[in-house]
């Protein structure tokens, strides 16, 4: 006789299969949690290693460095300008170098700076260039072409005009390169500093935390290109190996783009100890919401996977994920582990901020303030990001493809 499921016997199935999928759940969670926690603490034991104990020069013949050409694409006048493109002149570099501004318009205000500072240092070979060419749809790369095309050494390094470095950046990563013959890219990660609004506060906050602490992370294990274009050293040869710089002008993300090419024909990528110092300039809260959104809305296009992955690597939601996951499978207190995930990671978030800098920052209160809004808007912002498929970047609006190009509406 065929047995017969009664309606209990349905309900019983029922709730042991939600059990076993929110159990599932919460192991998953965990495990995520703890590969955050993991990556943490190895962004921590790269500033220990690279930023902390920063790594001397090399004692070498003045004749064994190559000669560099130094690009700056300018456009406009930014804040502390004079300070950032002077530390050009500044490096402390054995090797001949050479320095190319390039503009765009013959009416930039940017040229006086840039002319008063070469006054001043009559012994660096430097020049302004100006003009644009039309190679695609980035700016960046519209302006920069020229100076590829002139530059008179192999070794490039690209510089934004908003972007100090420290006097050692130069010998220190050619230094890198001179030990290792299958390095091709020295980047630099990008801190930010003297923030002028409670805006440029946030934009502080989100890069001198989270971004600099996954960067560090994700390029530890160097299982694949990230990189920024703020301030990057790789080889014009090399560059032209993978179709030349102007093949890059269809992409908005062009640093990220010449980097996943770089890697992918065999060149490896790593930082030095230093920073690519920026100003916080952002004058009001919707500019960096924009700002936020549009680098988001980027990657979406360019590294899908790691765009999506993302919000599982701000402490709010995986905070409060984990406290579900650890009070369904242990009983533990949602609210007390919640303030305990929080508090541990804002400690670890401020030593990091700390030690990197190797200052506190000019008001405690404030950071700590900017801090604590910048983790509670990053979800309702990638949640705006992920939705869209436009972008708006230097006075146009942009549309993504599938493939990662956009074209101009």
């Amino acid at each position: 006789m065929p047995s017969v499921i009664t309606a209990a016997d349905a309900t019983r199935v029922s709730l042991n299969s939600s059990l076993i999928s929110a159990d599932l759940a919460a192991y998953t969670i965990l495990v995520l949690a703890a590969f955050q926690w993991l990556l943490i603490f190895v962004s921590h034991c790269v500033l220990q290693r690279r930023y902390v104990r920063r790594r001397p020069f090399v004692d070498r013949p003045a004749d064994d460095y190559p000669g560099v050409t130094i690009i700056r694409p300018v456009k406009g006048v930014d804040h502390g300008m004079q300070r950032t493109l002077e530390s050009s002149f500044l490096q402390e570099y054995p090797g001949p170098v050479e320095i190319l501004f390039a503009v765009e318009d013959p009416d930039d205000l940017a040229i006086e700076v840039i002319s008063n500072i070469i006054a001043r240092y009559p012994k660096v070979q430097a020049r302004v260039l100006i003009g644009k060419d039309n190679v695609g749809i980035n700016p960046k790369v519209n302006n920069m072409l020229k100076a590829f095309d002139q530059a008179h050494n192999d070794l490039l390094w690209i510089c934004d005009s908003n972007v100090y470095t420290d006097p050692g950046t130069l010998r220190r990563s050619a230094d890198l390169l001179l030990d290792n013959k299958r390095l091709g890219v020295i980047h630099h990660v990008v801190f930010s500093e003297s923030p002028t609004s409670f805006a440029g506060m946030l934009d502080n906050a989100f890069l001198v935390t989270n971004h600099c602490r996954m960067y560090l992370a994700i390029n530890a294990f160097g299982i694949a290109s990230c990189l920024m274009g703020k301030s990057n050293l790789y080889y014009k040869s090399a560059l032209d190996n993978v179709g030349g710089i102007a093949s890059f002008g269809q992409y908005l993300a062009e640093d990220n783009m010449i980097g996943q090419a770089l890697w992918h024909s065999g060149w490896s990528h790593t930082m030095t100890g230093d920073l690519a110092r920026q100003p916080a300039d952002i004058g009001s809260f919707s500019e960096y919401c924009s700002r936020r959104i549009r680098w988001v809305r980027t990657r979406k296009y360019n590294v899908t996977f790691a765009t999506f992955y993302e919000p599982l690597t701000e402490s709010i939601l995986l905070g409060s994920l984990t406290s579900w996951a650890l009070g369904h499978i242990f009983g533990l207190s949602i609210v007390a582990t919640f303030t305990t995930f929080m508090s541990c990671w804002f400690a670890l978030d401020m030593v990091f901020f700390y030690r990197i800098n190797h200052k506190s920052p000019p008001s405690w209160l404030w950071f700590v303030l900017s801090w604590i809004c910048r983790e509670a808007l990053a979800l309702p912002l990638w949640v705006v990001a992920i939705t869209g498929d436009t972008v708006v970047w230097r006075g146009q609006r942009f549309q993504f493809h599938l493939n990662g190009t956009v074209k101009v509406l």
